[in-house]
């Protein structure tokens, strides 16, 4: 059964970051590439002080490491699905997802899964350094001609990161062949600038029905997901503890609802920006509302997304759990900032270790079934910045 799962080639594109060009000579694309990727979040100089400083102090950040990658290394009893999601383009939604992909590969002996579920133009394949995986519609398709029947064959139908147990599915296009006939956009879907959007839309309306699909149904159910996809995550989940699910912006896409309902906890990526925060609470307000909703906990991620200071990530995560809402921060980070592959090891010491306790707090929620621990029914709802 496995000698039927052949690795696909994928064609060659101009100006592609992850191949050198016909020519002999780099692109723009590929020289940012090449540079970007191996530029570690500190500078040399600050590695120095701060090695320098540690031999005349004691330093309990070995220790402190490794208490927070007990909690990504835990055990799992069944497949936990984690769905990344948020509001805004840019937030960090898909950042953060390799990174929870990269931690638990690292952390973890088994085999972990990263989908890119974003409509189009999704970047997680180029995050976790396979820029030419393909989408999950092929490995779906391809699952039509049998069922893988050990890890070997899901490798085979997948695409291997590095480490070597992290399998990945890349970006999703609508005009590419390998899109299943009869799986178009319908007509009254809008194209925006992170791809197609279709109906059902979900709006953070307390007290109204959360989702309004074509029957009016309010059930995420009303919409599927991509093409084969519950086939493929169900078979995925037989050999991967945790798989990740990254989502598109905002969340009127039917892929993000469908990963949402399928899932045993959601990540709602919010950047320290007004905005973001604004729709950290609004969303986290009507998620609690929202019956289709309230079973899968959600989870606050605040990400510095940029250099100004006037908001932190810590401070307002802090203010969000001051309201009851469950949050936890991620500062900012150059090597992060850079757009390209997420190595841990180019990380700064603060956001390794923050990182690793995201990825740990996270992994709990989902293997608890329950989310992180709530004063939500403790304390009755209120703005978080009145």
């Amino acid at each position: 059964m496995n000698g039927i799962f052949e690795p696909q080639p994928q064609p060659e594109r101009f100006g592609d970051p992850a191949r050198p060009s016909g020519d002999g000579f780099e692109s723009p694309p590929q020289r940012l590439r090449r540079v970007l990727r191996t530029r570690p979040a500190e500078s040399a100089l600050h590695r120095i002080l701060a090695g320098s400083a540690d031999l005349f102090r004691g330093d309990d950040y070995p220790q402190r490491l490794a208490d927070a990658a007990a909690g990504a290394q835990r055990a799992v009893t069944t497949g936990r699905r984690i769905a990344v999601v948020g509001t805004r383009g840019g937030a960090g939604r898909t950042t953060a997802a390799a990174l929870l992909a990269r931690i638990y590969a690292a952390m973890r002996a088994d085999v972990v899964a990263a989908l890119d579920l974003a409509p189009a133009a999704g970047t997680l394949g180029l995050r976790l350094g396979v820029p030419h995986a393909p989408p999950l519609e092929a490995a779906a398709a391809r699952l039509e001609t049998g069922t893988p029947d050990s890890l070997r064959g899901l490798a085979a139908l997948l695409t291997v990161a590095e480490p070597a147990n992290l399998l990945v599915t890349g970006r999703r296009r609508a005009s590419d062949p390998w899109m299943p006939a009869g799986q178009g956009l319908s007509d009254d879907a809008v194209w925006t600038p992170a791809g197609p959007q279709a109906p059902p839309v979900w709006t953070p309306s307390v007290g109204a029905p959360a989702f309004t699909g074509p029957a009016g149904s309010a059930s995420p159910t009303a919409a599927a997901g991509p093409a084969g996809a519950a086939r493929l995550s169900r078979v995925i989940s037989r050999y991967c503890p945790v798989t990740i699910f990254d989502c598109g912006p905002g969340l009127t896409d039917p892929a993000a609802l469908w990963a949402v309902e399928h899932s045993h906890l959601a990540v709602f990526v919010a950047p320290a920006s007004v905005a973001g925060l604004e729709d950290a609470v609004e969303y986290s307000r009507a998620w609690r509302h929202t019956p289709a909703l309230a079973a899968v906990p959600l989870l606050v991620l605040v990400v510095q997304s940029s250099p100004d200071r006037v908001f932190t990530a810590s401070r307002e995560a802090r203010r969000l759990r001051r309201a009851g809402i469950d949050a936890l921060h991620l500062g900012r980070d150059r090597h992060l900032a850079a757009g390209v592959e997420v190595l841990p090891p180019l990380l700064s010491r603060r956001t390794r270790l923050e990182a690793v306790s995201i990825a740990s707090r996270v992994l709990a929620a989902a293997a608890s079934g329950t989310g992180v621990p709530s004063t939500a029914e403790l304390a009755p709802e209120r703005n978080a910045y009145a």
